[in-house]
């Protein structure tokens, strides 16, 4: 199909839909307010058209009443004016508005099509790679439509109330792999997540068990600013097969670690997790691709490395503000569940006992924003700062939709990038009036909360394959 051709096409399809649009609202003036909380004045094209839209806007942004006569009135014309025959011309053509909202979608899909087109035009010129980022970005943004407005009256709320409150289906939350976690955090599609540590306490390595947990279940996306894809997929298979990672990074394996893998391959494979390298991606990228493949839970590693937005110049602080408040947007339009990792500030030591104390909210680096945007914030750190063998307490700091607590000790095993839960002698401590353990702790199995796999090692005795360094 030529150009002409095709140029001839969309605009009578954007055409068709302007007139579509307009003709419903002066039919119905019923259809005015979901019209305007769909479509903007310069989604239309014709000017004739967009100054028929906003005569409408401004007669019921002011509480005037809406038909074909007032409205002309407020363009300025009387009876012999050309806005006569338009606004006629309109209803002609519509003859009914019970198709409003497919004219809407029309309107926009049609919108969207032209600005990527005419965008391609001006990247298909363009002379500079910035000035083709910049472009990029733009189309990006094109394909993030408006959404439509949500809203709900008391009588309605009461309704849907009862229909999700029937008895009749279980919520369905993201399971951590740790009952104790899965108990208070429910986290629903739309969530913002925030895992903070400092440096080398192992977030990566709890982030990764816990994507591939959800994977089981969900489609998950593993955007990763520290890592190759590689790299994470390396430290994800000494998790799952219990196989050292530095024998993994030496290539030392031996015929019984591969007939194990073999083994293991469908478990291994399970997961919809996918793991990219997104160093330089800014949070518009990370949307773009998330809703081409279609992902239900997003992993960001982590929310600091993310890069700013193509031609701006902005503050360290003023950028991961942004960003974060971006994420947890991206969320919230799209129902995807955002699990972003946080780098923490380090504090500094008590004058007194010279340790470091376990992290606070007002910890998360460059921006107090993070906290605000996020529904959750875990904190992972060592038990003793400076050992760094140390158990690992992972922390509930912020909870909106459930109770925050104070700590569950984990043993990590670096060499087998596991985190194994260290269970309690006495009941958990509530988050109020934490308690301390009595007894020496005993450690059990945290992918035991997710199940034990058919012929896995983790259900019989296997020998030690660690490196000798790493056995005890």
């Amino acid at each position: 199909m030529s150009e002409i051709k095709q140029d001839a096409i969309l605009s009578q399809r954007l055409l068709d839909a302007q007139v579509g649009v307009l003709g419903s609202m002066l039919i119905d003036p019923d259809t005015v307010p979901e019209v305007l909380s769909r479509v903007r004045d310069a989604d239309f094209a014709e000017e004739k058209y967009r100054l028929v839209f906003q005569a409408i806007q401004a007669r019921f942004r002011a509480g005037q009443a809406i038909d074909p006569i007032l409205v002309r009135e407020t363009l300025g014309g009387g009876v012999d004016s050309p806005w006569t025959s338009i606004l006629q011309g309109l209803m002609d053509v519509t003859t009914t508005a019970a198709h409003v909202d497919d004219y809407v979608d029309a309107l926009r899909a049609s919108v969207t099509l032209s600005n990527l087109r005419t965008l391609g035009t001006q990247l298909a010129e363009a002379d500079r790679l910035e000035d083709a980022q910049t472009l990029l970005d733009q189309m990006r943004a094109q394909q993030v439509s408006r959404p439509n407005v949500q809203a709900m009256d008391m009588a309605e709320g009461l309704e849907r109330f009862f229909d999700r409150h029937n008895g009749e289906e279980k919520p369905q939350y993201l399971s951590w792999g740790v009952p104790v976690l899965d108990e208070r955090i429910f986290a629903e599609p739309g969530d913002m997540v925030v895992l903070g540590g400092y440096p080398s306490d192992g977030k990566t390595a709890l982030a990764l068990q816990f994507a591939f947990g959800i994977g089981r279940n969900h489609r998950v996306g593993f955007f990763s600013y520290e890592s190759t894809r590689d790299k994470l997929f390396d430290r994800t298979v000494s998790r799952a097969a219990m196989l050292s990672y530095t024998k993994i990074k030496g290539n030392q394996l031996t015929e019984a670690d591969y007939r194990d893998l073999l083994e293991l391959r469908p478990q291994l494979t399970a997961p919809q997790l996918t793991l990219i390298d997104a160093a330089g991606m800014t949070v518009l990228d990370i949307q773009a691709y998330s809703q081409a493949h279609r992902y239900d839970v997003v992993f960001v590693d982590y929310l600091q490395k993310i890069a700013a937005p193509r031609g701006t110049r902005q503050s360290d602080f003023e950028r991961v503000s942004a960003i974060s408040s971006s994420l947890q947007q991206f969320g919230r339009i799209t129902g995807t569940t955002v699990v972003a990792l946080s780098q923490l500030s380090r504090p500094d030591r008590d004058a007194k006992t010279k340790k470091i104390r376990p992290p606070v909210l007002s910890d998360l680096r460059s921006s107090g924003q993070i906290e605000q945007d996020a529904d959750v914030v875990l904190f992972l750190h060592r038990e003793d700062y400076d050992d760094k063998q140390s158990n690992r307490i992972l922390k509930i700091a912020k909870n909106k939709e459930g109770e925050a607590m104070d700590y569950v000790r984990f043993r990590f095993d670096g060499d087998l990038q596991t985190f194994s839960r260290i269970a309690p002698e006495t009941p958990e401590p509530p988050a109020e009036k934490p308690k301390r353990e009595k007894q020496p702790p005993r450690q059990v199995s945290f992918w035991a909360d997710w199940g034990q796999l058919p012929g896995h090692p983790w259900g019989k005795p296997v020998e030690d394959r660690r490196h000798p360094d790493h056995q005890t």
